[in-house]
Parts: C-alpha cells; sequence; structure tokens
C-alpha cells in the first residue's frame, strides 16, 4: 500500500497545483520519508477524524488548506509541516482536486475513514422499506400473470389459463395491503 501512496503522490505533485503553496511541502516529505506513509491514511471527509490534513488543488471548490490535531487547527501549512513532522500517528488526509472520482490511482489508495458517523437506519424504517418493496414485487407479479392469462385466453390453452390464475389467487392472498 505504501508503494501505491508514493506513486499516487509523484503523479499528484507532477499533475496539480494545490491552492496554498507550501502545502506541497508535506508531500514531498512524505515523498522522501516513505516509512511514514504508513501513517498516512487518504480518505474523504477528513474534518472529522482527530487529525487531519485537507488540502485542495486549483480547479476545485473548496477549503485550499487545513490541518488539524486534537484541538490544535491551522490554516497555515508551514505550521502544519512541523507539527506533523514532530508528532508521528496515524493521520487522515483529504485531497480534493478536478477529475479525483475518475482518477483510477486516487480510488485504489482511498480507504473508509473509520471516524466517519454511520448512518443508522432504524428497524421501523428497515421494516417499512421491506413491506413496501414486498409490495411492489406482489403488484409487479399480478400484473404479469394478469397478461400471461390474457395472451392463455387469447390461444384457448385451458391448462396454462388454471395454472396461472391458481398462480394470481396465491399471489392475491400473500399481499400485505
Amino acid at each position: 500500500m505504501v508503494e501505491r501512496k508514493r506513486k499516487f503522490l509523484k503523479r499528484f505533485v507532477a499533475h496539480h497545483t494545490l491552492r496554498k503553496r507550501e502545502a506541497k511541502w508535506i508531500l514531498d516529505y512524505w515523498l522522501r520519508h516513505p516509512d511514514k506513509l504508513g501513517n498516512v491514511h487518504f480518505v474523504t471527509n477528513a474534518s472529522v477524524s482527530p487529525r487531519s490534513l485537507v488540502m485542495t488543488a486549483y480547479g476545485f471548490d473548496g477549503e485550499p488548506f487545513r490541518y488539524r490535531r486534537g484541538d490544535l487547527v491551522t490554516m497555515n501549512p508551514e505550521k502544519a509541516y512541523h507539527d506533523i513532522r514532530l508528532h508521528d500517528g496515524p493521520i487522515y488526509v483529504e485531497l480534493n482536486f478536478q477529475g479525483m472520482m475518475i482518477d483510477e490511482n486516487w480510488v485504489d489508495i482511498v480507504e473508509q475513514n473509520p471516524f466517519e458517523p454511520v448512518a443508522e437506519v432504524k428497524d421501523e424504517v428497515s421494516s417499512s422499506a421491506q413491506t413496501i418493496i414486498q409490495a411492489s414485487v406482489a403488484q409487479f407479479e399480478e400484473e404479469r400473470l394478469l397478461i400471461e392469462i390474457d395472451k392463455a385466453l387469447d390461444r384457448r390453452d385451458e391448462n396454462l389459463f388454471r395454472n396461472l390464475t391458481s398462480q394470481l389467487h396465491q399471489v392475491r392472498a400473500s399481499k400485505l395491503f
């Protein structure tokens, strides 16, 4: 994974210009010290992490630069650079650049942010959704059977007609509404 991160960073530095020029120092530092890349986690929505770095390239709207470690927050890339060098540990990095969602190298290294809140679905909402899905499937099956019954009548196929009407009665009996 470290080698993939290095490959991505080299390509990123070659093709993109960060909106805060000094922010490139941090990327260069990681390229010179690949052992530090093991603690670097590229994520989306890094701002929810206890130690995060957000950098934005030209051509992409958004916050140009922000570094956070606990209660310390700075928009100054030089201060962040020195803090990153002095403090080891995991850091969650969000890089914003044009075309990021289709960049194979970015998609290859981006990780799930463990600090991102997970939306919980309440049981009653899940149950309601399941009920609606079952009703929709039953409605679709009923409509399909009615079309097939019409075709069986047109062909005067009594056996098929009886089989399909039996299935239709079962579908209607199993409906929840």
